[in-house]
């Protein structure tokens, strides 16, 4: 799969120090929204024209992302986003439920009505994308929602923790939504959070965010056994 212009990439060319630090956040940032497909493979020479860079940058970018378990190397030289096995999305969900709900509870409880108003603005911004059908929009608010939810935390360790999750999951966030139109749209329970938040719960809140996982799971998994049974070839 060609990577395109960097247009289309949605990418902005770096020109200032540090150089691969800013490749790096870029493309944190593509792989955390779901741009990059499950078994895409990445070249060094593809991404540094789209970054308007030289290699160096890139490499060195694209060996922090390979450490961080969000690439993975291959004996080309080139890289490639992980897909990921049934054992692998599992272990994610656990971490997800375990981490993401007690962030969403602790931000819960800190939240303030400004707060309140901003997730809900989020999750209007949402729907509202949802429904003209803008994916990369609906996406981005998406994980806007829940970084904002999790930043009220007061945790200086969750949040990474939640980034280093998303990393390795983000490839199939945008693929369950290209695959499957699900009942409710993907704002169904961030709406049931902003309820209990207004209600000043966050058990409640903690509860339909984890809601929320489960269900991007249930999606991903059936993404990945529909793509599974379309690859497999016919036997005689």
């Amino acid at each position: 799969m060609s990577l395109g212009r960097k247009e289309s990439l949605g990418v902005v060319p770096v020109s200032r120090e540090p150089v691969h630090q800013r490749v790096y956040e870029q493309l944190r940032n593509l792989l955390m929204s779901g741009h990059f497909s499950p078994g895409q493979p990445l070249t060094i020479t593809e991404l540094a024209s789209a970054f308007g860079t030289s290699a160096q940058p890139v490499r060195d970018a694209i060996r922090q992302l390979v450490a961080e378990k969000a690439l993975t190397a291959s004996p080309n030289r080139s890289v490639v986003v992980p897909v990921l096995d049934r054992a692998a999305m599992e272990d994610l969900r656990a971490a997800r439920l375990a981490v993401e709900g007690l962030a969403a509870e602790l931000g819960a409880a800190r939240a303030t009505k400004s707060d309140i108003d901003e997730l809900d603005r989020l999750v209007a911004h949402e729907t509202e994308a949802d429904s003209a059908d803008r994916i990369e929009e609906a996406v981005a608010q998406n994980r806007a929602f829940h970084t904002k939810l999790y930043s009220l935390s007061g945790s200086r360790v969750l949040p990474p923790i939640v980034d280093s999750l998303w990393l390795q999951i983000g490839p199939y966030i945008r693929r369950t939504l290209d695959y499957i139109d699900v009942q409710g749209g993907p704002s169904l329970h961030h709406a049931e959070a902003i309820e209990a938040l207004r209600g000043g719960e966050p058990l409640k809140v903690r509860a339909a965010i984890e809601r929320d996982i489960r269900r991007f799971f249930d999606i991903a998994f059936e993404v990945v056994a529909t793509e599974a049974d379309v690859s497999r070839p016919d036997v005689a």
